[in-house]
C-alpha cells in the first residue's frame, strides 16, 4: 500500500487527500448539524431553545441576527438584526372563527387588533377573517428594475415592512407548536460517499478502469496502451467527480428536513 502511494503522482495524492477530507469532515458536520434542531423560516433554520416556559426560535436571515421569543400567556416578539416587531398578544375567541372546525382567535399589538377570525388546521394552516376570506395569501408583492418593492396596493415596502413576520407564523407559535426540524440529510450524504468512493477507486486504479473500459473492443486490454486524449479525459473526470461531490456534500449539510 505505501509502495503504490509512493508511484502515485502528485496529482492523484492530492485529489485523494482532498476526498477523503470530504467524507471524513461532511460526515461529522452532517451528523451535528442532525442533532441541532429548529424551526424552518423564510428557507433558513432559527435554532430552538427553551428557558423555562419561554420558547426562542433563534438563527439569521439575509444576513442578519433573527429571533422569535414566544412567552406564556400568548406573547410573541421578533427581532431582525436592530428592528423589533410586536410584541403580539394573541389569544383563543371561539366566536371569531368563521368555521367550526377553524381555531377562533385575535391578534393585538398593544390596543390596536390586527387579526379578528380562525386559524385552519391542517399541513399548511391559513388565517380567515371573520367573513371567511383568507388573509395573508392574498398579500403579493412585486419588484422594479430599480430594485424597489411594491405591495399589491402600489405601497413600497422597506427593508422593516419585507421583514415583518406574517401573522400565520404568530399565531402558530402560539396556537400550533411549530414541527421542530434540522439540517443535514445523511442518507443524500450516504448517496455522494459511493460517488467520492468510485471516484477514489478509479484514481487508485486507473489502468484497470482503462482495461474494463476497452475490454469489449480489443482482443487483448492487457496489452493496450492509453492515448494521451484518453488520459488527459480521465483525468479531467477525476477533478469534475471531485467537485460534484463537493458540491453535493454541501447541499447534504445544508438541506431542511
Amino acid at each position: 500500500m505505501l509502495g503504490a502511494w509512493r508511484e502515485m503522482s502528485w496529482y492523484r495524492r492530492i485529489l485523494l487527500i482532498v476526498l477523503a477530507v470530504m467524507i471524513a469532515g461532511f460526515g461529522i458536520a452532517t451528523l451535528a448539524a442532525g442533532g441541532r434542531e429548529g424551526m424552518e423560516y423564510r428557507d433558513t433554520l432559527l435554532r430552538f431553545t427553551q428557558e423555562g416556559e419561554v420558547r426562542r426560535y433563534t438563527g439569521r436571515v439575509d444576513g442578519k441576527r433573527a429571533e422569535f421569543t414566544v412567552r406564556p400567556g400568548g406573547r410573541v416578539e421578533y427581532r431582525w438584526g436592530e428592528e423589533v416587531y410586536g410584541p403580539y398578544q394573541v389569544a383563543e375567541d371561539p366566536s371569531a372563527a368563521p368555521e367550526r372546525y377553524m381555531t377562533g382567535l385575535e391578534i393585538r399589538q398593544g390596543d390596536q387588533i390586527l387579526f379578528r377570525g380562525g386559524l385552519s388546521s391542517g399541513m399548511w394552516p391559513i388565517l380567515y377573517g371573520e367573513d371567511g376570506e383568507p388573509t395573508e395569501i392574498l398579500n403579493i408583492t412585486y419588484s422594479t428594475s430599480g430594485g424597489k418593492v411594491y405591495d399589491s396596493n402600489g405601497r413600497e415596502l422597506t427593508l422593516r415592512d419585507l421583514h415583518e413576520p406574517g401573522l400565520t407564523t404568530v399565531a402558530k407559535l402560539v396556537l400550533q407548536m411549530p414541527e421542530l426540524t434540522h439540517r443535514g440529510s445523511f442518507a443524500l450524504y450516504l448517496l455522494v460517499t459511493l460517488l467520492a468512493a468510485f471516484n477514489i477507486f478509479q484514481i487508485c486504479c486507473p489502468g484497470l478502469m482503462f482495461r474494463w473500459s476497452i475490454m469489449w473492443h480489443v482482443r487483448d486490454p492487457a496489452a493496450a496502451e492509453p492515448s494521451e486524449w484518453y488520459i488527459f479525459m480521465e483525468r479531467a473526470e477525476w477533478v469534475i467527480l471531485t467537485g460534484v461531490a463537493a458540491v453535493l456534500y454541501w447541499l447534504a449539510l445544508t438541506t431542511i428536513n
